[in-house]
C-alpha cells in the first residue's frame, strides 16, 4: 500500500510541477499545453478517444498474443530439435533489426489500411524480444530433470506439462511483460502510415491541425493502457509463481 501511495504522490507532483511551469513561463498550447487543457481535451472529445482507444487496444493484444503464442510454439520446437535455432534465430534477428517505421507503408500495401496491418506491426515489434526470453527459460532447463523425465518415458505432451512449461513460466512473464507496451507502440506506429481510426489516427491529424492538447490526451490514453498492461501482467505472474511456489513447498 506505502508503495502505491508514493507512487500516487509522485505522479501528482509531476502533474503539478507541470501546470506551474507552463503556467508561469506562459507557454502557448499548440507548443505545450497545461495539464489542465489536456483534461479538458479528454471530457471534450471522450467519445472519439474511447472509439478510437478500443481500436488501438484491440490491435496491440491481438498483436501481443499472436507474438507471445508464436515464440512459445517456436522455443518449444527448439527444445526438441535443437538445429531449428540456427535457422530461426537469423530470420528473428533480421525482423529485429527492420525498422517498423520503415516497413510499415509496405504492411499497409500487403495486408491493406485495415486492422491486419496494425496488428501485423505489432507482432514484428513485440515477436523478438519474447522469442530471446522464452528461448532462454528453454535453455535453462534442468538437464538431468529432462532425462529423467525421458528415462521414464514421457512423450512430449508430458514432457511440456510436467517440466518445460513449469521451468520457463518466469521467462514467459518477462516476455509477456515486455511486450505488452511494446505491443502499444506497434499498433500506434501502424496508425501513423495508413489509418482512419485509431489513437494513433488522432495523435497524427490534431497534431497537423494543432490540437495539441487532444494530442496529449490520446498520448496519455495510449500510456495509461500500456502501463495498465503490465501491471495485470504482473499481477498473475506473483499470483501464478507464488500459488507453484506454496504447492512445491507445502
Amino acid at each position: 500500500m506505502n508503495k502505491i501511495i508514493i507512487k500516487i504522490i509522485v505522479i501528482v507532483a509531476i502533474i503539478a510541477s507541470w501546470q506551474i511551469i507552463v503556467t508561469i513561463l506562459d507557454t502557448p498550447t499548440y507548443i505545450f499545453p497545461a495539464p489542465v487543457k489536456v483534461f479538458d481535451a479528454l471530457i471534450k472529445y471522450r467519445q472519439i478517444i474511447y472509439i478510437s482507444a478500443v481500436i488501438t487496444i484491440t490491435e496491440a493484444f491481438l498483436g501481443f498474443l499472436i507474438a507471445n503464442l508464436v515464440s512459445v510454439i517456436i522455443a518449444l520446437l527448439i527444445s526438441f530439435y535443437k538445429n531449428l535455432e540456427n535457422v530461426i534465430i537469423p530470420v528473428a534477428i533480421v525482423i529485429k533489426t527492420m525498422p517498423v517505421i520503415a516497413i510499415a507503408p509496405l504492411l499497409v500495401i500487403w495486408f491493406g489500411s485495415g486492422i491486419s496491418s496494425k496488428v501485423v506491426a505489432a507482432i514484428l515489434v513485440c515477436f523478438f524480444p519474447a522469442l530471446v526470453n522464452v528461448l532462454r527459460g528453454v535453455k535453462s532447463l534442468n538437464i538431468e530433470l529432462y532425462w529423467l523425465f525421458k528415462v521414464y518415458s514421457a512423450n512430449r505432451l508430458q514432457l511440456i506439462k510436467k517440466l518445460i512449461f513449469p521451468s520457463i513460466l518466469p521467462y514467459l512473464f518477462a516476455a509477456l511483460k515486455t511486450s505488452s507496451s511494446l505491443a502499444v507502440v506497434g499498433a500506434l506506429v501502424g496508425e501513423f502510415i495508413g489509418s482512419n481510426k485509431g489513437l494513433g489516427f488522432l495523435i497524427m491529424s490534431n497534431y497537423y491541425n494543432m490540437n495539441i492538447p487532444l494530442v496529449f490526451a490520446a498520448i496519455a490514453i495510449s500510456s495509461i493502457f500500456g502501463i495498465s498492461f503490465y501491471y495485470v501482467i504482473h499481477f498473475f505472474e506473483k499470483k501464478m509463481i507464488f500459488d507453484r511456489e506454496k504447492i512445491e513447498e507445502g
